[in-house]
């Protein structure tokens, strides 16, 4: 039996959520090529692209991914508590989107229009 490893982890992820390399390149925003030496066992995955997966996919638990650790069984208030901080963490990201794109709006805005934007907000 082949040993498992973050690689063979993450090719497990990838069969679960029926992605291909290119839509979990996509999925992550890294190169394909990077994707491909990882699912491959080219190039292991760098810290930033383990933190993309973390918080791309709901659920996967990062002692596993990193160190194949399985953990106790899930409570049901465990996954509710895990579902909360994927949601908080969606919320939070789109709060930020939200800020980026009024920012740019006001900038570019005639001052009437500002305004407008400044109430909405």
């Amino acid at each position: 039996m082949e040993e498992e490893t973050i690689t063979t982890r993450i090719a497990q992820l990838m069969k679960k959520e029926g992605h291909t390399v290119n839509t979990f390149a996509r999925k992550l925003n890294i190169p394909w090529s990077s994707a491909n030496n990882i699912v491959s066992g080219r190039n292991a995955p760098n810290y930033e692209t383990i933190m993309k997966i973390l918080t791309s996919f709901s659920g996967i638990d990062a002692n596993w991914l990193i160190m194949g650790e399985k953990k106790e069984e899930e409570t049901d208030t465990d996954k509710l508590y895990s579902i909360i901080s994927m949601q908080q963490k969606t919320i939070e990201h789109q709060q930020q989107t939200i800020e980026r794109l009024t920012a740019k709006l006001v900038e570019g805005a005639p001052e009437k229009s500002a305004k407008k934007v400044a109430n909405v907000v």
